[in-house]
């Protein structure tokens, strides 16, 4: 799991503040967590207590731990709340593919993440339906 998912899964950022840092990474080099402090998205004391914790946890469990498949269900579902339909699909799908790997097909995580990605998918038709009408009027 990317630092950025994490403090978003953690509450501490929002998705576009991640986003908005992303871009500025890409254009100015440096590290995601610096920018996020420079932005004010958050503090670092706050960003200083939680990457250990990250680290720490990857190190000890590994990226194929069933509870970083659920931080990655849990990003999702906030990639969805901020309506990033197709971002939260592909989240909930790797999600699902780490839960079906560790936990099993029948687990209840398995079904949540299904319900998920069927969520996503109908936000992603919407959207789309949405653009055509738009295209329809505007042409």
């Amino acid at each position: 799991m990317r630092i950025g998912e994490f403090l978003v899964v953690q509450g501490l950022v929002t998705p576009e503040a991640v986003e908005a840092a992303l871009k500025y990474q890409k254009q100015k080099g440096g590290r995601l967590g610096q920018h996020l402090v420079a932005m004010g998205a958050v503090t670092p004391d706050k960003l200083s207590a939680v990457l250990p914790g990250l680290q720490r946890w990857q190190a000890m469990h590994g990226p194929n731990h069933p509870n970083m498949h659920r931080a990655r269900y849990s990003y999702a579902r906030s990639l969805l709340a901020a309506d990033r339909p197709a971002e939260a699909m592909e989240h909930a799908e790797a999600a699902l593919i780490g839960y079906r790997a560790t936990v099993g097909e029948q687990h209840a995580w398995a079904a949540e993440a299904l319900q998920l990605i069927a969520d996503a998918r109908e936000a992603v038709a919407k959207a789309e339906d949405a653009a055509k009408d738009i295209a329809v009027v505007e042409g």
